[in-house]
């Protein structure tokens, strides 16, 4: 979407001319404009004015909505900008995630170094602003261009990099981080799209692409590049005199001997060894600028309500001043400690001689405002169109811009209204027209003038609702080869002998020549040495739990055992799946009618944009439900990504064709949440909905059972109540089971005999395995949400040590603007006595406890309460962790974070952002306690929470391998824990391809890939560590190369280790030589290549029989041809060897295809 071609008329403007010419000489105006009005006046001005351009609005949420109206205007982010608020408690040893602050240093960089070309527009709140920051010049001395060409030493690249806050790490995947291998060196800059590899030669920077994070290979050649700092924050940069001096001016009277050698000593670690572990603490002392401050004299600021901003500025320093005066009084704080924010006067101060431009939506006494606010129409779709006749007679330009663009051009065709859709506007409309524009604003506006009026009208104004677009993954997420994650201590399973810890590689010498091997442990001391050439038998070891496995005992019969249970487990569940498969098959049940009118507009007053997972899901069900077979479909996907509004129009569909729908939740708290879904997005229609629950009086659940079994009740929402046996439904046809693996055995049962009888659609609040889900399809329909939620607001996350301060502040924060707080504290026997800490701590909060341990009754209403809003803070331990849906609680506290997996603190984090309103994540620590290096590992994952990094697979993979365990159920979760989850699937695909083929036999056949063609040459093949140092990338690159099946490949494997490790060294090119023998003899019908006494025996894996006459015609001198056997001339071994061997394998295969083709004899 992009509507640029409207730009210059709002600018020409009568009303507009007089801002735009004073902006243009560098002279403050003002701007009277309305909601609607703003967004487009500012893409206007930041493609005419050609300067750059500040917006500062009252808050973040305001700035961030402003943000994204100024993109869709624009049809372009490249130079629009949102700076975000830190949003950081003060005074607190609290870790800011990376997202927050990669966005703030793309921003200040674009605010120091603004191009001349296309100036940007940065939109951020007062708040954002006020935090003080680097000053102009320490920013501008921490950033430098790399150019191709430049002489420069690698370790003086490195060294800075590290001193303006980029960590070394093995790979280079997001923003912040740099990696060293060889002459090879990358670094991802915060302000760029993509890393950059820098390609040395001695002290010459001798190319520079830009890769994608995800593969690790070049995409891009460039000349040059920005390296801009990693941190906000940089002590190392800092004058040290001035921070002495300040801190000598300190009043420590009212602090204790220990806290203020803490600060003093916190503060040289600081400066001697760069920790970034208490810098939070110390912003306001290390930062000193102002942001308004960096910007120079052709920024032109644009302040937006100024009378908000005001008042913004007193909340902001009033909170401060509390939790000074609190902190000094406690004496956990000096007097006259710096403060992080720029007081009020200082910001006014820093404006005072730069452009402003102030826009209000109250009208100024001279009323320079051209923008109007249009009608609504609630949906009044004839009163739209009776409008738009009248302003087709007025020389109005209509501009819809609207996500339903079809549906409205045939709406306006049936009212013969003609209109024109077009994707963007790069001339202004004529007069008299009507043009619909695809996408999603806000609030639309009308402006008029002598020559031409405009009308533009959003989804708010047509139907009285908002579709809010999803941000897309640009990129699906990558499931790596385990093994580039493989670390010392890993449990892996091999597929011939089981279960193993990994406990590194070794070098040995067993053909005359070094290779390499991964070492194995196994029970009882054994060790397997695996050449790198066979690391496709070793997959992760994976389980629905987190118990570690037994070792497997070598040389017994253990492993087969294990393998023949779990395989005759998976055939009773398989058999069982196809049984009930073949049953729904050849059953009979209702087949749904098309769509109604009111499906369509159910759907569309969905509040979301549908992603292409949700599309299709919707559609394999309606196409299910219009069959005459009773559908049976699973739904899986994360919290949050969309089952509901799936559900919602299945069951709105049976309903509109006289069917009754009983809905099916696993505890009453999450039926009464349905329940309010259902009705408020179904309040419209003459729709009957009931919940049955515990909590209703007995009369009153009676008479819901007497109108469900009379036909009056259209959809019925229950716990298990619902499908016992004194409730009856008059004409049920569609039943939707949520969470199913969370009821019991009988209630399952119930369950089962009715797929056969009516539709059932099955919702799972946990993603599967790829894998599985390809395992199954064909006999379990399912469909897979893996497009993830909406991110206009992502979650803050902080990570820090826990204290009494930081949890008073995140609550009250909370608190204050009306929401609730989750607070998990996982141990039972200390949750009371921490209640009652809390209530002493934050007097003003209604705490309730749960946890797991309480009678379901007395839970169940505790949960009520919280969610009904009776109480603001849950004090619980992970039972939140998946199944709740409460969009006013956005505050999570997780205590002691450091014992919970990184899966569980996804899923935790995922109770909160549930609504438009920000969310923030504390994730706390013991105070003046190490915590384990894993520990540290999962926060610091949890931290960069991007889909690019590596936690975010790892997160994605557990809570997988737990879907996995929901859906097979607990029985096969007890096998997968048996051999692992990657050799449970591989076995459960055995037995379903037997039992489709109508066998009985449980064999391998059905899996089994032609054997490996073994080679044994005397050359050294193998990847050395001064090539590729860090191990698990080593490993990753062995694995791919076993999965390496032709000419194309090796070709590929070859540009990617040049690419990113430099130039191939003779091991690694041996190695290539050997899997390209590998590929030649598959082809050619070669069993194993090998060399003794100076002589190549190619061992065959059939007879030649008949034609070797033939065979050896073909090789000439080059072979002697035997029946099994082709031994190689040693007068051509004295040559180009290894080019003749290739050679000699390719001429056989040929040969092979030859006789292949052969007419058979008759």
């Amino acid at each position: 979407m992009r509507l640029a071609g409207l730009f210059p008329h709002i600018l020409t403007h009568p009303k507009h001319t007089r801002m735009f010419r004073n902006l243009m000489s560098s002279k403050s105006a003002t701007s009277s404009t309305t909601l609607g009005g703003k967004p487009i006046l500012m893409s206007a001005l930041q493609e005419e004015l050609n300067k750059p351009i500040l917006l500062i609005t009252p808050t973040s949420e305001k700035a961030y909505q402003v943000y994204n109206q100024i993109i869709c205007y624009s049809g372009n982010d490249s130079n629009i900008l949102f700076l975000p608020d830190l949003d950081m408690p003060v005074f607190e040893h609290l870790t800011i995630d990376s997202f927050t602050n990669n966005q703030r240093l793309k921003a200040l960089d674009a605010i120091t170094n603004p191009s001349t070309e296309n100036p940007p527009l940065i939109v951020a709140s007062l708040s954002a602003v006020m935090r003080k920051t680097m000053s102009y010049d320490k920013f501008r001395a921490s950033s430098y261009q790399i150019r191709v060409g430049e002489k420069v030493t690698i370790s003086e690249l490195t060294s800075w990099w590290s001193s303006i806050g980029y960590k070394n790490e093995p790979l280079v995947e997001i923003p912040g981080s740099f990696s060293r291998r060889g002459g090879i060196i990358d670094i991802f800059p915060p302000n760029s799209s993509l890393p950059a590899r820098l390609d040395m030669i001695g002290n010459e920077i001798e190319s520079i692409h830009l890769f994608e994070p995800l593969t690790q290979r070049s995409v891009e050649n460039i000349d040059t590049i920005r390296i801009i700092p990693a941190l906000e924050i940089l002590p190392i940069h800092t004058d040290a005199i001035r921070i002495n001096t300040a801190l000598a001016n300190l009043n420590f009277n009212n602090c204790s001997l220990q806290i203020k050698q803490q600060i003093y000593d916190e503060v040289s670690e600081l400066f001697v060894a760069a920790s970034q572990e208490n810098i939070s603490f110390y912003e306001g002392l290390i930062n000193h600028s102002s942001l308004i401050q960096m910007t120079n004299r052709d920024f032109v600021i644009a302040l937006d309500e100024k009378s908000d901003l005001i008042i913004e500025s007193s909340t902001i320093h009033e909170r401060l001043e509390q939790i000074m005066h609190q902190r000094i009084t406690n004496g956990e704080l000096p007097d006259g400690f710096p403060v992080p924010y720029i007081s009020w006067q200082e910001f006014k101060e820093s404006l005072s001689n730069k452009t402003i431009l102030t826009l209000s939506e109250h009208e100024s006494p001279d009323d320079v405002t051209g923008f109007h606010q249009p009608k609504s129409f609630f949906g009044q779709l004839n009163n739209l169109t009776l409008e738009l006749k009248s302003m087709r007679n007025q020389d109005t330009a209509v501009i819809l811009v609207t996500r339903h663009s079809q549906r409205t051009a045939q709406i306006l065709s049936e009212a013969d209204l003609g209109s024109s859709i077009k994707l963007e506007l790069d001339l202004i409309p004529k007069a008299n027209s009507i043009t619909i524009v695809p996408g999603s604003l806000e609030n639309g506006w009308s402006l008029d003038s002598e020559n031409i009026k405009l009308q533009l009208l959003t989804d708010s104004e047509i139907f009285g609702s908002l579709k809010i677009p999803r941000r897309i993954r640009k990129q699906p997420v990558i499931n790596k080869t385990f093994l580039s994650q493989l670390e010392i201590g890993c449990y892996v399973v091999h597929e011939d002998h089981g279960i193993a810890r990994f406990s590194g590689t070794a070098s040995m010498d067993t053909t005359g020549e070094n290779r390499e091997y991964l070492v194995l442990d196994y029970a009882e001391n054994d060790k397997l040495y695996l050449p790198t050439d066979h690391l496709d038998r070793i997959t992760p070891y994976i389980a629905s739990d987190d118990r570690t496995p037994s070792l497997t005992r070598l040389s017994t019969m253990e492993w087969s055992r294990a393998k023949e249970r779990v395989k005759s487990s998976a055939q009773d569940i398989a058999k069982e799946l196809l049984e009930l498969y073949a049953n729904r098959q050849l059953a009979r049940g209702h087949a749904f009618s098309e769509d109604t009118p009111w499906q369509q507009e159910v759907e569309d007053a969905f509040p979301f944009e549908e992603t292409p997972d949700q599309i299709k899901a919707i559609e394999q069900i309606k196409f299910e439900m219009e069959q005459n077979r009773p559908m049976d479909r699973l739904v899986c996907g994360d919290v949050g990504y969309g089952k509901t509004e799936i559900a919602l129009r299945a069951a709105f569909k049976a309903v509109s064709d006289g069917m009754q729908v009983a809905i099916l939740v696993p505890t009453t708290i999450l039926a009464q949440q349905h329940y309010e879904t259902f009705s408020n997005r179904l309040n419209p229609y003459p729709i009957k909905i009931e919940v049955l629950s515990r909590f209703g009086k007995s009369a009153q659940q009676k008479k819901i059972i007497d109108a469900m079994k009379k036909g009056t009740v259209d959809i019925a929402i229950g716990t298990h109540r619902l499908i016992q046996k004194d409730v009856q439904f008059k004409n049920l046809g569609l039943v939707i089971v949520d969470e199913e693996q969370r009821f019991g055995v009988t209630h399952k049962e119930k369950l089962k005999l009715m797929r056969n009888q009516v539709d059932v659609l099955a919702l799972s609040a946990t993603p599967i395995p790829r894998t599985l889900y390809m395992a199954l399809s064909g006999i379990r329909d399912m469909s897979t949400i893996e497009t993830p939620p909406d991110e206009r607001l992502p979650i803050k996350t902080f990570v820090g040590q826990s204290s009494e301060s930081i949890i008073r502040e995140a609550i009250l924060r909370e608190l204050g603007r009306g929401g609730q707080v989750f607070f998990v504290h996982n141990r039972i026997r200390t949750i009371n006595r921490l209640a009652r800490q809390l209530s002493e701590l934050i007097p003003e909060a209604q705490i309730a406890v749960a946890h797991g341990r309480m009678d379901e009754g007395e839970l169940e209403s505790i949960m009520m309460d919280f969610n009904g809003g009776r109480t603001n803070v849950l004090l619980c331990t992970t039972i939140i962790e998946a199944g709740l849906d409460i969009p006013n609680a956005n505050t999570l506290i997780v205590d002691r974070a450091d014992q919970f997996g990184l899966s569980q603190l996804y899923q935790l984090r995922g109770r909160v952002g549930r609504s438009e309103v920000r969310a923030y994540c504390y994730l706390l620590l013991p105070s003046n306690q190490r915590i384990s290096p894993r520990a540290e590992q999962r926060l610091r994952a949890i931290l960069e929470a991007s889909e690019l990094g590596s936690g975010f697979r790892l997160a994605m993979r557990d809570l997988e391998i737990r879907g996995a365990g929901n859906i097979l159920g607990a029985e096969q979760s007890g096998h997968i824990s048996a051999v692992g989850f990657n050799m449970y699937t591989r076995l459960l695909n055995q037995v379903l391809d037997n039992l489709r083929h109508n066998s009985d036999e449980l064999s391998d056949k059905s899996t089994l890939e032609s054997p490996e063609v073994l080679v044994d040459l005397p050359i050294p093949a193998y990847i050395p560590d001064t090539y590729i140092a860090h191990l698990p990338n080593r490993l990753d690159i062995y694995q791919r190369m076993t999965k390496i099946e032709n000419k194309a490949m090796i070709k590929d494997m070859k540009n990617e280790l040049r690419d990113r490790f430099g130039s191939i060294p003779k091991p690694v090119q041996h190695l290539l030589y050997i899997i390209s023998l590998r590929c030649a003899a598959k082809n050619a019908g070669v069993k194993s290549i090998s060399q003794s006494n100076n002589t190549i025996t190619i061992n065959m894996d059939k007879p030649i029989g008949g034609a070797r006459f033939a065979l050896q015609k073909k090789l000439d001198e080059w072979a002697n041809v035997g029946n099994r056997q082709i031994k190689l001339n040693p007068y051509i071994l004295s040559t180009d060897w290894q080019k003749s061997v290739l050679i000699t394998i390719n001429r056989i295969a040929d040969f092979q295809r030859w006789i292949n083709h052969l007419p058979t004899k008759i």
